[in-house]
């Protein structure tokens, strides 16, 4: 009898860990790694250089932004990939890197076509679920609010992120698969870096969504009134005039004065 009620318990306790494991891990778990992928990450891993960014400056940088790097030290995914993140396009790696300070890299990246994801507010320091505020937009909320003001309600550890069945869909730094995929990448063998680097990426596109899949009206991945946006917020975010522009013109070598877009 008592073996049977150890045996019950054992089961219980695994159910709930798998209850509670975040919906990015069990996606991993779940994929068996074709050759394509091991090559393509072997192919990364060979073209792979340490950057080191120097901090000792002669001159302070005059955009250097200490809060940015603070908030990403909390992603899974920040200690491989640079700081900010965004690098390839020189025409929107700016506009795209502004984002990483309020929505988090697996918003854009994890996008799994059998699920659908809610989108909330998220203390990335240790997952705690904010209440959505209309302060939490960058956006201006009044115009009788004083800019101080405004700078007090931004948070930078507040980051919109993925939930699937009320469980946060990120991976945090502290989980055991986190810090087993650090200890590989310092003491691993080739073998098991490719391994584990295909295995990381295999659930994830390479490619996040288009502009206007949050910057046009008529598709909406996130729902920002349920986020807090007030109306005068979501027309600003609809018609954001660099969304706009990228949207228009596609070819990298485009160029064009940001105040035709106002006409």
């Amino acid at each position: 009898m008592k073996y049977r009620i150890f045996i019950i318990g054992l089961l219980s306790a695994m159910s709930s860990y798998v209850m509670a494991e975040s919906l990015y891990l069990q996606e991993m778990n779940n994929t068996v790694l074709s050759e394509q992928q091991l090559e393509q990450a072997k192919e990364k891993l060979k073209a792979h250089k340490e950057v080191v960014v120097r901090e000792d400056l002669a001159m302070p940088p005059f955009h250097k932004r200490g809060d940015v790097k603070a908030s990403l030290e909390y992603s899974t995914c920040t200690p491989c990939h640079q700081l900010p993140p965004h690098t390839k396009s020189v025409r929107t790696r700016t506009f795209m890197n502004m984002h990483t300070q309020f929505i988090s890299c697996e918003s854009c990246h994890f996008r799994p076509k059998d699920k659908t994801l809610s989108y909330q507010w998220e203390d990335v320091r240790d997952g705690t679920r904010i209440q959505a505020k209309t302060k939490l937009f960058r956006q201006v909320t009044s115009h009788e609010e004083k800019p101080e003001e405004r700078a007090k309600s931004i948070h930078a550890y507040y980051k919109i992120t993925p939930f699937y069945q009320d469980e946060t869909v990120v991976l945090r730094k502290d989980n055991q698969f986190a810090q087993e995929s650090r200890r590989l990448w310092e003491k691993g063998t080739e073998l098991e870096k490719i391994e584990r680097r295909a295995l990381i990426h295999a659930p994830l596109e390479e490619k996040g969504p288009e502009c206007s899949a949050c910057h046009d009206k008529k598709n909406q991945l996130l729902d920002l009134a349920e986020l807090g946006a007030n109306t005068y917020q979501k027309n600003k975010i609809y018609n954001n005039i660099i969304a706009q522009f990228f949207e228009r013109y596609k070819d990298e070598d485009s160029s064009i004065r940001i105040m035709r877009l106002l006409k």
